[in-house]
């Protein structure tokens, strides 16, 4: 490691683990942009977007997702104005820091994989334990077990490196020789 810089000169690919969380990261950011953002960008830049608009009128059609189909729910719109405001450019951060190999992006890989835990934990929760009447349209069970299969990855892998960094952290502090008082 070099002085100071808090990097080794590990190649991504020897680190197959930072290279799971590379790609999650680097394919966080389309699929950001082009999907899950669409619902809150203004409405001037519709007869720009208007691709991105008539997938996802596609998508909530075919799928019937009651979250990206009701413009109405504001907890559900706080949450994608935090993935714009906070996770997107996080997601460049990280796969920056995952590739340069810096140490110090295990404990922001925590936070931001706390953060996406309990922004999803709702999400999968309302899709289970909703009346389908509460929805703004009829959700088969096949579509939700659909929905199911589509969002719990993203509690999962995020779980994983949730556990993943903070052993990295705790990994850290024991070679800086921090020692807990007892």
């Amino acid at each position: 490691m070099t002085a100071g810089t808090g990097s080794t000169r590990v190649p991504l690919s020897a680190r197959p683990k930072d290279m799971a969380m590379f790609i999650y990261f680097i394919s966080h950011i389309p699929a950001t942009m082009f999907m899950d953002l669409v619902p809150i960008y203004p409405s001037f830049l519709a007869p720009l977007i208007q691709p991105l608009l008539k997938f996802q009128d596609f998508y909530v059609e075919t799928f019937r997702d009651p979250f990206m189909g009701d413009r109405s729910l504001i907890w559900f719109n706080t949450f994608l104005h935090c993935e714009a405001l906070l996770q997107l450019p996080f997601f460049f951060f990280a796969a920056y820091s995952l590739y340069h190999n810096k140490r110090s992006i295990a404990l922001w890989i925590c936070v931001y994989s706390a953060h996406v835990i309990t922004t999803v934990f709702p999400i999968l929760t309302t899709l289970n334990l909703t009346k389908d009447d509460n929805f703004p349209f009829a959700v088969s069970e096949g579509q939700k077990q659909f929905l199911n299969c589509l969002y719990t990855p993203w509690i999962l892998f995020p779980l994983w490196m949730l556990v993943e960094s903070f052993q990295r952290v705790r990994s850290f502090e024991a070679q800086s020789g921090f020692k807990k008082n007892k």
